[in-house]
């Protein structure tokens, strides 16, 4: 089976490097997702949206292993191996990325969001509108919940 992706954008984020990112400061972070021309009219309603889900690459990812320390257990004394898809590890096999990010305005092609949590001209392959259906009462946290994020 093949598979055709192709970046409808990209991103403008004061990260430059996957180290710059912290996670608990990422929500305030503003930055803008520039849209390619060719793709701007797919952009008619969504300022009407408060929140959007951007799909992005992690175009620097290093690798696909299966089991990993998440950073947010990097320093605990007792880190515990992962499996990838429990986690949020920029190193997966396929190396995509979801982030639901504040939409505070559009200016023509350009989205400024807060929230964005990926660096500097990072490829944007998708954006959803954030929507009622989103929202899961009910949602547990696995693992997480035993993490102190603060």
């Amino acid at each position: 089976m093949e598979v055709n992706i192709r970046p409808i954008g990209r991103v403008h984020s004061p990260y430059k490097s996957r180290e710059e990112i912290k996670e608990i400061a990422k929500e305030n972070i503003i930055g803008e997702i520039e849209i390619f021309s060719e793709f701007g009219k797919g952009l008619k309603d969504i300022e009407s949206f408060s929140h959007l889900w951007i799909l992005w690459i992690f175009h620097l990812s290093k690798g696909s292993p299966l089991q990993v320390t998440p950073r947010t257990e990097k320093n605990l004394k007792k880190k515990k191996l992962r499996g990838v898809f429990a986690t949020r590890s920029p190193n997966r096999p396929n190396p995509m990325a979801l982030t639901l990010v504040e939409l505070l305005e559009k200016k023509g092609n350009v989205l400024k969001v807060r929230g964005i949590d990926a660096i500097e001209g990072t490829p944007v392959v998708d954006i959803k509108p954030y929507v009622q259906s989103d929202k899961k009462d009910k949602a547990r946290y696995g693992w997480c919940e035993e993490i102190d994020f603060k």
